[in-house]
């Protein structure tokens, strides 16, 4: 029994030692088969020329956008790997271009890619050469082409902030079917406000929207029945404001002297 056993042992631990051995032989040789693989898989992704980019599809709806100068940016990206393409540097490579809002990228198997670019929508001319969007964006652009948009600055104070002015002043204007043809807004904080009837509105820095709220409410009685006379307001003040009268106006009733003690 003794012996046998023995025996038994012995023939048992060959056994598990063989089935290790051919366990540990089998993972070995599906090592040597599958990092080969994964290392031509990767260099053929890195590789600049597998799969080549053939056919870039730019897609939008383009007013002011040139066509041919973000052809030009696309030009180099052709020809470039299907997976080694940087997406990130097509991106970066228009929205570069003053007129491009947003960008978004993909590819499309085996050897396309997909380019939208959303243009941005102009609201108002910030200066002389720029123009400011609708999302509160201040951009390069020829004004010239835009002398319709109304003007709306604001020195040394966020565009946001501008046009967050600019939309409710309009709001409180439109009640009185007047338009706004610029907003200023300076560096101490005080707005002036233009409307495209000629009429040039101080309103100075402080209860900016209790003055206009003030000026709606008396605007059809005392001020539209002679608006036609009225070069300026002048709303700085805490309980009223002042008229400067078109000088024409004075003269044509013989109050010339009035129109010098009364431009503010």
């Amino acid at each position: 029994m003794f012996s046998f056993s023995k025996n038994s042992k012995q023939a048992q631990k060959k056994k598990t030692g063989s089935n290790f051995g051919f366990k540990w032989r089998a993972i070995y040789t599906w090592i040597l088969v599958i990092v080969p693989v994964f290392g031509g898989i990767s260099y053929l992704v890195q590789n600049h020329t597998f799969l080549p980019i053939k056919t870039i599809q730019l897609s939008g709806v383009f007013k002011h956008i040139d066509q041919q100068e973000i052809e030009k940016a696309l030009r180099p990206f052709v020809g470039e790997g299907f997976f080694s393409l940087d997406i990130q540097n097509v991106r970066n490579s228009l929205r570069d271009k003053p007129w491009a809002e947003s960008v978004s990228i993909r590819r499309l198997w085996p050897d396309r890619v997909m380019i939208q670019i959303v243009e941005k929508k102009p609201l108002a001319r910030w200066d002389n050469d720029h123009l400011l969007s609708d999302k509160a964006e201040v951009f390069a652009a020829n004004t010239k082409e835009f002398k319709s948009l109304p003007k709306i600055y604001g020195s040394s104070v966020e565009p946001r902030y501008v046009l967050q002015q600019y939309y409710a002043f309009s709001k409180q204007f439109r009640l009185l079917d007047e338009t706004i043809s610029q907003v200023n807004i300076d560096s101490r904080g005080a707005v002036n406000i233009d409307l495209t009837n000629g009429f040039k509105i101080k309103v100075g820095r402080d209860n900016v929207d209790s003055k206009i709220e003030r000026l709606v409410s008396i605007y059809a009685q005392q001020i539209r029945p002679r608006r036609n006379e009225i070069q300026q307001l002048d709303l700085r003040y805490s309980n009223g404001f002042t008229i400067a009268w078109k000088k024409e106006a004075l003269i044509d009733r013989d109050e010339a002297s009035l129109w010098r003690n009364n431009n503010v």
